[in-house]
């Protein structure tokens, strides 16, 4: 266990040029006829957005901006048991913030959550009140970003135990609220469920905006049913991508690590995929995101070159055992959902009905807007939520 070393993103000149020269040379290929009016997307990303997007990429994007932002709130290294983990920590205001311990997924980053730091930590800034501030701890997962690369792979369930040491043995939080989405949502209920503060650990409470640590809880009503046949169907047609990161991710580096092309569609075919991007015009990625977000987060994975390893975290799921409870097991401290309108079908949170078998549901609610990547997607509602619910468990 160290001390926590602060910590700037500064990355080379010589690593930018390199990303840059590679997407100026990539040779591009072909993509199937699509109908007028048809979905772009169904064959995978883009070819035309791919296009526009690397054109911006080469000649407007700014790195040292993106960078500038990544650097704007305090960060730091650790070493817990040999892995070394990359965390924001931000103290809320007020006299007694509660700590939240936020985790992305991926292809997500803590980029995600820089727009919703200063809301949360700091809410007399936007017309709150300061004694509903809340310390916050951002770390980036194992072999994501700024965080140590594992020598193998380890999954959500490993990672909720460094996760609960960062927070009790490093920073001192004897309890704390965990919150997350994607495989944050895996590695947060794995907090609630093996290091609640009902099992010894530090865990009071946690807030979900994806379906992750799952029951064996059967659907019953029509609709939890339907819910669950989309969730089958969509895992046909989407899930290709989860297989082969769980059984041959090694195999894929080989190509993304070569490619930023390659790494920027395969990323920015999932956040358009997963995400709201309904307007008034139709669908388009651009309603969910400008292209100068969806680069930051595919340079955080580029300039640290950990595409590799973060995948290594789907295998690092299926060597331990999955992301299910045993057999009749409830999580039984307090639970918020979040249940997001465009989350894709599979990964989606079922009808309350279906979740209150297994959870201890205190906090539930379905805004109108947002999917996926809930606190980069909805900023200042998916902080209203958080807050809302922290009030609710505070004390």
């Amino acid at each position: 266990m160290s001390t926590p070393t602060p910590f700037q993103v500064a990355i080379e000149q010589s690593t930018i040029d390199a990303i840059l020269s590679k997407v100026k040379a990539y040779e591009w290929h072909e993509m199937p006829e699509i109908d007028p009016g048809a979905d772009r997307w169904a064959y995978g990303a883009d070819m035309e957005y791919m296009k526009e997007l690397c054109a911006y990429w080469v000649a407007e994007f700014d790195w040292r901006a993106a960078e500038a932002k990544l650097n704007a709130f305090p960060q730091f290294k650790a070493t817990i048991e040999d892995q070394e983990i990359h965390f924001y920590h931000v103290k809320g205001s007020g006299s007694a913030p509660q700590p939240v311990i936020l985790t992305h997924g991926w292809p997500g980053s803590v980029f995600e959550f820089l727009g919703v730091i200063d809301l949360l930590a700091h809410p007399e800034n936007h017309g709150g009140d300061a004694e509903d501030g809340l310390s916050l701890v951002i770390p980036s997962l194992p072999g994501y970003g700024f965080s140590g690369k594992p020598k193998k792979p380890l999954g959500p369930k490993r990672t909720a135990e460094l996760w609960d040491r960062l927070m009790r043995e490093t920073l001192g939080y004897d309890t704390y609220i965990a919150q997350g989405g994607d495989w944050g949502s895996v590695v947060s209920g794995f907090l609630a469920y093996n290091h609640g503060t009902n099992k010894g650990g530090g865990c009071k409470a946690v807030h979900l905006n994806m379906w992750g640590i799952r029951p064996d809880t059967k659907p019953e009503t029509e609709e939890e049913q339907a819910w669950a046949a989309a969730a089958a169907f969509d895992f046909e047609m989407e899930g290709a991508y989860l297989r082969l990161q769980m059984t041959k991710p090694q195999s894929l580096s080989y190509a993304m690590m070569d490619s930023p092309v390659g790494a920027a569609a395969w990323i920015t075919e999932k956040f358009n995929g997963w995400s709201d991007t309904r307007g008034p015009n139709g669908s388009h990625i651009e309603n969910a995101y400008t292209k100068d977000q969806l680069l930051t987060n595919i340079m955080i994975y580029l300039v640290t070159g950990t595409f590799n390893t973060a995948t290594w975290f789907y295998r690092g799921m299926m060597e331990e055992g999955g992301s299910n409870m045993a057999p009749g097991d409830t999580l039984e401290i307090p639970t918020g959902f979040m249940r997001m309108p465009e989350e894709g079908k599979f990964i989606s949170i079922p009808p309350r009905s279906m979740a209150e078998k297994a959870f201890n549901i205190i906090h539930w609610t379905e805004p109108s807007e947002g999917g996926h990547f809930a606190a980069l997607e909805t900023g200042p509602v998916f902080a209203d939520d958080v807050s809302t619910f922290a009030k609710q468990v505070k004390g």
